[in-house]
């Protein structure tokens, strides 16, 4: 009898199943997050934001680099989530030189939704994913 080492196939195997099952449930969090981001004048935020699988850590991230992302997702001055946020309101000019006073904004989480809402489906995909090896 002699024996065979197929460890570093399988690892392989394993490895491509879990970044198929990565990119699939970053695009349905991705594309849930779209859905549920708030759209202001331009769309810079919703349009901004995508995925990326980090092949060699087996992760993804869903994201944007969009500057005012985290007001959106946390909200701001007194209505910031869990009281973070500065007390009293301040004035601001905005681009077009027009001066104005807030006491700032609301949170209105979209990426932290987009992952809760899909929680199950994105475990459905990964198992699914995974199970194809074993048949």
């Amino acid at each position: 009898m002699k024996f065979v080492d197929n460890s570093e196939a399988v690892k392989k195997a394993l490895e491509l199943k879990a970044i198929k099952g990565l990119i699939q449930a970053a695009m349905m969090v991705e594309g849930q997050a779209v859905l549920l981001a708030p759209v202001g004048e331009t769309g810079g935020l919703r349009d901004s934001i995508g995925y990326k699988v980090n092949e060699s850590e087996l992760v993804a991230y869903v994201g944007t680099n969009c500057e005012y992302a985290i007001y959106v997702e946390f909200g701001t001055g007194e209505f910031a989530e869990n009281g973070n946020g500065r007390r009293g309101g301040w004035v601001y000019r905005d681009a077009t030189g027009e001066v104005h006073f807030t006491y700032g904004m609301p949170p209105q989480p979209y990426l932290r939704n987009a992952f809760r809402q899909n929680q199950k489906a994105i475990r459905a995909i990964l198992a699914d994913c995974l199970s194809e090896l074993g048949g």
